[in-house]
């Protein structure tokens, strides 16, 4: 995503932008900002990050990428910063200026309004420190992280710092009882008449992309497991084109089998060493998991549907660039396929005929402890608009496809393995994020 906004952009995330101006536009709606800033976790951890990592800004350069009200340009210059280059595509522009001078900060942020891509900074000006809430749905769906590397290499000094520094995107099984309640098997008992044709409707209407919502720990089957890390210190705008990750995980919760669950986690790490060897700094985490306290950005849930990894061909579910999201809602969510199913924006009605093979409503998919379920996802960036991703789900046979090395499933062979990659590494961590 572009610079604009109180960063990763949520409002509506099912409405497509056609432009960057209608998109930068619909920043400019106060309510939007209010419903960032007012997220605690969120604007919490970035004042944390900042309050206690204060050698990193004292006396020193910032920008702010994505500036939205200036609420980060505050926290900056509030640490010390000596000045703060405040980038912001929006009209909101004009209000952080009013902002920064009611604040006493005046001569200290420095307002851009445009697009980080499109700016220059006075003498080719390096900055020590990137700042910016850049993250979306699952953390890339209408992020704004080119923007964020756009800027990076352009205008971050060699020993420079950028604030998250590290993201990382977690999945875990997990089972949707309360969503299949509530919205699906309402179908089965309504005065009397048969409207099996409507719940399968409302089935299939939960295939065609995935949906934010709130899910419980208790419905998670496994143990999270990070699927993707980016060092925003070094990831590249090719790295983040195209990617796929592998995984298998053994079931720790029996339950019923019903969907994929992702969220991301954020780094903070201010943490070095001053001229007496001391470690000054700290570490601060924002996580959007089940086990935290509620975001905006709540969960991404990828709905398998009943029959999940019981059909003869492996499913797969193609989920494009619009997800299902309702701010005020506690939960929605999408099911599998037979096979891959094509999804195209805005246009559900064409992807229905493909979908009628695939549910099996009175299928209860039930898992036991020490299952081994996997899947593999693919997330590709959309050629047109950087914001959007097409993310790709297909469910894998455990015993049919080969796994990844070091692998965290329970399997002997998996296990073996890993024990024995430990032993070669005298005891150092594996890396589990690829």
């Amino acid at each position: 995503m572009t610079s604009g906004g109180e960063g990763g952009r949520r409002g509506s995330p099912g409405l497509a932008e056609t432009t960057n101006e209608e998109y930068f536009a619909s920043y400019e709606d106060v309510e939007i900002h209010r419903l960032m800033v007012s997220d605690a976790p969120r604007t919490q951890a970035y004042a944390a990050a900042i309050r206690k990592n204060k050698h990193l800004f004292e006396g020193k350069v910032a920008m702010d990428v994505g500036a939205g009200t200036g609420i980060l340009s505050l926290f900056l210059a509030a640490a010390g910063a000596r000045r703060v280059h405040a980038v912001e595509a929006s009209g909101m522009a004009a209000i952080i200026e009013k902002v920064a001078e009611d604040n006493g900060f005046r001569d200290v942020i420095q307002v851009h309004h445009a697009r980080v891509e499109d700016i220059t900074l006075p003498g080719d000006e390096k900055v020590d420190v990137i700042v910016s809430e850049w993250m979306g749905f699952y953390l890339l769906h209408e992020s704004m992280l080119n923007s964020v590397i756009s800027a990076r290499d352009q205008f971050l000094s060699e020993d420079g710092t950028i604030f998250p520094s590290e993201a990382r995107i977690y999945a875990c099984p997990c089972s949707l009882q309360t969503l299949y309640r509530e919205q699906i098997n309402f179908w089965d008992d309504v005065y009397d008449f048969n409207m099996t044709a409507v719940k399968n409707y409302a089935l299939k209407s939960k295939m065609i992309k995935p949906e934010v919502c709130l899910i419980k720990e208790d419905d998670l089957l496994a143990e999270p497991t990070c699927v993707k890390k980016f060092n925003l210190r070094w990831v590249t705008e090719e790295e983040v084109k195209l990617f796929a990750e592998t995984t298998f995980v053994g079931i720790n919760r029996p339950g019923t089998y019903q969907g994929l669950c992702l969220w991301f986690e954020c780094d903070f790490d201010g943490r070095e060493y001053d001229e007496d060897g001391q470690e000054v700094g700290a570490l601060i985490t924002l996580s959007t998991s089940p086990m935290s306290t509620a975001t905006h950005w709540k969960q991404t849930v990828v709905v398998l549907g009943y029959g999940a990894g019981q059909t003869s061909e492996q499913p797969a579910l193609l989920c494009q660039e619009n997800l299902n999201a309702s701010i005020d809602s506690a939960c929605t969510s999408p099911v599998t396929s037979n096979g891959k199913t094509q999804v195209h924006n805005g246009s559900p009605t064409q992807n229905m005929e493909t979908c009628d093979n695939t549910i099996q409503p009175d299928f209860a998919n039930l898992v036991e402890k020490d299952e081994v379920v996997g899947w593999k996802l693919v997330f590709a960036q959309s050629e047109e608009n950087t914001r959007h991703y097409t993310m790709t789900v297909e469910m894998l046979d455990p015993e049919e496809v080969e796994h990844p090395m070091p692998c965290g499933c329970p399997t002997p062979r998996c296990a073996i393995i890993a024990k024995m990659m430990e032993q070669d590494e005298d005891g150092n961590d594996i890396i589990d994020c690829t």
